[in-house]
């Protein structure tokens, strides 16, 4: 498992140039929400566990990230440059909390599940999950747990598309 914060850990990387904004969200539970604007001079950024290399990250992209704590995964929404949206794209998580230094963090179980526009889901990473749980960087316990949260969101309001976007959409404004 590895802490990672709102962030993720893209923007961290060599080659990535970006401004981002960290917001508290208002509310009934504690959530945060975070948007990832990628500058000039950004690398691309491509990911390879789809059928094709799609571009997730370049000049002009956008990532929101939400990330509500005491929950067990995260939500990352990927635009194009033209403000279209790629997928959603959920990380399964052993939980997620707020750090000694007050950012937004989560600790990754590394299964994901992707949502697209047209409303096909990928789950991605289980080979990942398996080799943790194989090389003991995870217990039984969190390798059933992430396969239960992530079966809860395929099943749930989270999977659907209207409501994603609906949501998406706010997170959005509130940056604009």
């Amino acid at each position: 498992m590895q802490k990672r914060d709102i962030l993720g850990n893209f923007v961290k990387k060599d080659g990535v140039l970006c401004e981002y904004e960290i917001k508290k969200l208002d509310g009934q539970s504690e959530a945060y929400s975070a948007l990832i604007t990628f500058l000039p001079g950004t690398r691309e950024l491509r990911c390879n566990d789809c059928d094709k290399a799609l571009c997730l990250g370049s000049e002009g992209y956008k990532w929101l990230m939400y990330l509500p704590i005491g929950e067990f995964w995260s939500l990352e929404t990927f635009y194009n440059s033209a403000g279209e949206l790629i997928q959603w794209y959920f990380d399964i998580n052993k939980r997620n909390f707020i750090d000694e230094s007050g950012m937004p963090c989560r600790e990754d179980l590394y299964l994901d599940l992707v949502v697209l526009p047209d409303g096909q889901t990928m789950t991605l990473d289980a080979d990942e999950l398996q080799e943790a749980l194989d090389i003991s960087k995870i217990s039984i316990d969190d390798y059933h747990h992430a396969y239960k949260i992530h079966d809860q969101i395929k099943a749930s309001k989270w999977s659907n598309v209207t409501f994603l976007s609906q949501l998406s959409a706010k997170l959005l404004a509130d940056y604009a």
